[in-house]
């Protein structure tokens, strides 16, 4: 009976996975993905997180042909040591109203010399203005070791 009970739990967690895999598929959301901006990105001026000139980062909005917007945190690391990374992601409207209590938190990581990798929020279908505000931790979580950017786009 236990084999048949652990079979069906398998079972029904892999269809969940399958459903939350796919639901929201241009969202990388609570992992930090490889990112390369372009031309359908808009981005603030890159800055320095406030513990190292080594570490850039910058909010953007990227969109698809369907005007579909998403916020993206962007970090690069231009130094020789690897850095620890969090990040948070919180949207807006139009109205600068928060947009549905929506803030996208990606894990901490490691982030190698060399390196440029984005935390993505969720995508905002035929949004035409979105304000972004981003987080980012770099060693630790004590108030020194935020950073903080914000981009309209």
């Amino acid at each position: 009976m236990k084999a048949k009970i652990f079979g069906a739990g398998v079972a029904v967690s892999a269809a969940v996975l399958t459903c939350l895999a796919t639901s929201t598929p241009a969202s990388a959301f609570p992992y930090w993905q490889e990112v390369s901006t372009s031309s359908t990105w808009s981005c603030s001026t890159p800055k320095a997180h406030r513990l190292s000139l080594n570490i850039n980062f910058k909010t953007c909005i990227v969109r698809n042909a369907k005007n579909d917007a998403q916020a993206v945190l962007v970090v690069q690391n231009s130094g020789t040591k690897a850095a620890v990374i969090r990040g948070v992601v919180h949207h807006y409207n139009t109205g600068g109203t928060y947009a549905g209590n929506w803030d996208f938190s990606c894990l901490e990581s490691t982030l190698n010399p060399g390196f440029t990798r984005g935390c993505f929020g969720t995508t905002y279908s035929g949004t035409r203005d979105i304000s972004a505000t981003s987080e980012l931790w770099m060693n630790g979580y004590d108030a020194g070791n935020l950073s903080t950017d914000s981009w309209h786009g």
